[in-house]
């Protein structure tokens, strides 16, 4: 018995099919294909000490010695790849660029009766592929960008459409950031920019053909940049501006930033990096009311003397919703998206 070779495109089409990524769990949580499951030939530690062996003892000794670490756990690795076939039609192994990892396991596995397929190419193809299809994926994709001040609540109004069903890509989400100089402030997972590219691109397959409402994010989102492909698109997109009063945006600025531990700390660590906007007096105040558990003072500072100063709006918005009664909001973005789906393309009205 023998493993296929398989290419990124037929990969990606199998149906009842489940990725395997067997590289280290380090590689692995810093990007892979979403949904991959990690079956690592080597930890962490051996993979380091293979790189060492690699580089002051040459490649035969360091293939000597990954074999004799792997060969250790192959009933280990039976085991995990039996249970994966019992539960999917197809099972495909990649590595990094389809080497000598991904190849050694399926030997290994088609030696003790298991076929599976290995990724041609690995990761890397992988990331070639999704980065020259993600255009073509986005010439079917119409976009709904909902726009406007900092704290109208735009993600909420994005995630409670998602939860009834509607198409929404969720960009924050999937870079794990707001987005602007507080968007860490409560979030530990961080994304890297192959990871935030693969999510988006899966985002995107599964809309395809579609409109799709967006937030309208900057091309920076924490430390991931939005793909230029997506980003002159969503200029496309139709604007629709989302406004809130004052009072209801405080409301839910809090709501969205205060409910984790720690997040008075990390608001005076993000209040620090604005300090020159700001001012030294008005720093120094937004400091103590933090300090002193006076928060809701100030959010309605920091919106009124730094985010409402600097907003502009970016283009020219087709409509304008109030969320100030969420239901009232929901139910007009839902009307807008099933007039825009009966639209032909493009979606832009004349104006």
């Amino acid at each position: 018995m023998r493993y296929r070779d398989i290419g990124v495109k037929e990969a990606l089409a199998l149906e009842d099919a489940v990725f395997v990524d067997v590289r280290s769990p380090h590689e692995y949580r810093e990007f892979h294909i979403p949904g991959a499951v990690n079956v690592p030939l080597f930890q962490d530690e051996e993979k380091k000490l293979i790189g060492y062996v690699y580089r002051n003892k040459g490649e035969d000794e360091a293939k000597r010695l990954g074999y004799q670490l792997a060969s250790k756990r192959l009933e280990e690795f039976y085991e995990r790849f039996k249970e994966l076939k019992d539960k999917y039609k197809k099972v495909v192994v990649y590595c990094w660029r389809g080497g000598m990892r991904s190849r050694g396991m399926c030997e290994a596995m088609a030696n003790m009766g298991l076929e599976l397929l290995r990724l041609e190419g690995g990761y890397r193809a992988y990331r070639q592929f999704i980065l020259r299809d993600m255009g073509r994926l986005l010439e079917s994709v119409s976009f709904i960008v909902l726009t406007g001040r900092t704290g109208v609540g735009k993600t909420r109004l994005l995630r409670r459409l998602k939860d009834r069903g509607y198409p929404v890509i969720d960009l924050e989400e999937l870079a794990k950031d707001r987005g602007s100089v507080f968007g860490s402030v409560g979030i530990r997972e961080r994304v890297s920019q192959k990871m935030f590219d693969s999510l988006l691109y899966e985002s995107l397959r599964r809309y395809e053909g579609e409109v799709v409402f967006i937030e309208d994010e900057s091309k920076w989102i924490g430390n991931v940049h939005i793909p230029e492909a997506f980003w002159k698109r969503k200029l496309e997109g139709v604007l629709v501006e989302i406004t809130a009063s004052l009072d209801k945006r405080v409301e839910l600025i809090l709501g969205e930033y205060t409910a984790g531990e720690g997040w008075r700390q990390e608001c005076i660590s993000s209040l620090v990096k604005i300090k020159k906007y700001l001012g030294d007096e008005r720093f120094r105040l937004l400091r103590e009311l933090i300090e002193e558990g006076k928060e809701k003072e100030a959010v309605r500072l920091l919106v009124e003397e730094y985010y409402d100063k600097r907003y502009k709006l970016q283009g020219r918005a087709e409509y304008i919703v109030d969320a100030e009664d969420e239901e009232t909001a929901l139910s007009r973005l839902e009307e807008l998206h099933r007039k825009l789906s009966k639209a032909t393309l493009p979606l832009r009205p004349s104006l």
